[in-house]
């Protein structure tokens, strides 16, 4: 078994049908690959394993992982696996017939090659309006250009179209904290594989893009809102503020001032939206409005870590493997 491709899922059995279809239409050997649905809901849900059929070559196994959490659905599936790449992909993307091909070859390149990112481009489900396009990168499109090659520290896979290899995967500690599917638990997100890839930079291994590892991404209707973006970009004001808490470790003292200095911020970007909005400058506003959702996420997430000891223990964790 070269490869194992693991789709962590939460609810979603219409996408996950798809995404299942298409991988299972590669044309890299069936014998060769195995695929693993990580059911990342509360309960177990029977209609996704009534999608899942691990007799079949190749096999395609259902697993649930009730501790809530991207990361740990993915590590629940590195875990079950039998190949040595691991092929992460989210449940809403569509794989061409010679993606795995293209992922699984990659590693070929350079025996320190550890972590391959795919090209990710985005499958729009009506019309996109046009303002949505320079925000691309918070619908995880991910394009480097045509050629293939090794990537430098600042370049991090989107998860929805990464490998990884096990031993590695393990070695440097695992995924950071991503999204939850339950969203009281979204202070408690941090930079997902953004984090696994500087550990891996760090451990002295290489990154490789391979632009011929593309897949589509689903974009439907809901995402392609105002609303949505905001609440995108306020989590990754979240995630901001963990990667900035967890690499700097500030003492409580300057937590404080971060605070102080954010609601200043906040404060700032408020005025500055109620008056673009007054004025009609409608993608002007949309734009302080993202600035203002980014700081207000920040402020929040900073906020909780002066209150919460929990979540600052859960932020400077060694790993996550453990939950």
């Amino acid at each position: 078994m070269q490869a194992s491709v693991i789709i962590p899922t939460y609810g979603r059995p219409a996408f996950l049908s798809d995404a299942l279809a298409s991988v299972l239409a590669q044309d890299f050997p069936s014998t060769e690959y195995e695929i693993i649905v990580v059911d990342n809901a509360p309960q177990p849900t029977p209609d996704l394993e009534t999608l899942c059929d691990p007799s079949i070559q190749p096999p395609v196994t259902y697993i649930h992982e009730q501790c809530n959490g991207l990361h740990n659905a993915r590590h629940a599936g590195g875990r079950a696996a039998s190949g040595g790449i691991l092929v992460y992909i989210d449940d809403d993307v569509i794989c061409p017939r010679g993606w795995l091909s293209a992922m699984v070859s990659s590693f070929a390149v350079d025996s320190n090659i550890t972590m391959v990112a795919g090209r990710v481009n985005l499958q729009y489900e009506s019309d996109a309006p046009v303002w949505l396009s320079q925000y691309e990168p918070f619908l995880s499109r991910l394009d480097m250009g045509d050629k293939p090659m090794l990537a430098n520290q600042f370049l991090s896979p989107v998860g929805c179209n990464m490998a990884v290899l096990k031993s590695v995967l393990f070695s440097v500690g695992g995924f950071n904290p991503d999204s939850f599917g339950d969203n009281k638990n979204q202070y408690f997100r941090g930079n997902g594989e953004n984090g696994l890839a500087k550990k891996v930079w760090n451990a002295g291994y290489k990154i490789y893009y391979n632009p011929h590892a593309w897949l589509f991404h689903r974009v439907p209707q809901y995402r392609m809102t105002h609303g949505y973006l905001q609440r995108r970009i306020f989590k990754s004001g979240i995630e901001g503020n963990y990667t900035y808490f967890r690499y700097q470790q500030p003492s409580l003292g300057r937590l404080v001032l971060r605070c102080a200095f954010l609601l200043a911020k906040y404060i700032r970007h408020s005025f500055r939206y109620n008056f673009a909005r007054l004025s009609s400058y409608s993608l002007i506003s949309l734009k302080i409005s993202l600035q203002l959702e980014y700081n207000r996420g920040q402020l929040l997430h900073t906020i909780r870590l002066l209150l919460q000891p929990a979540l600052r223990r859960h932020c400077l964790k060694g790993n996550y493997l453990d939950f």
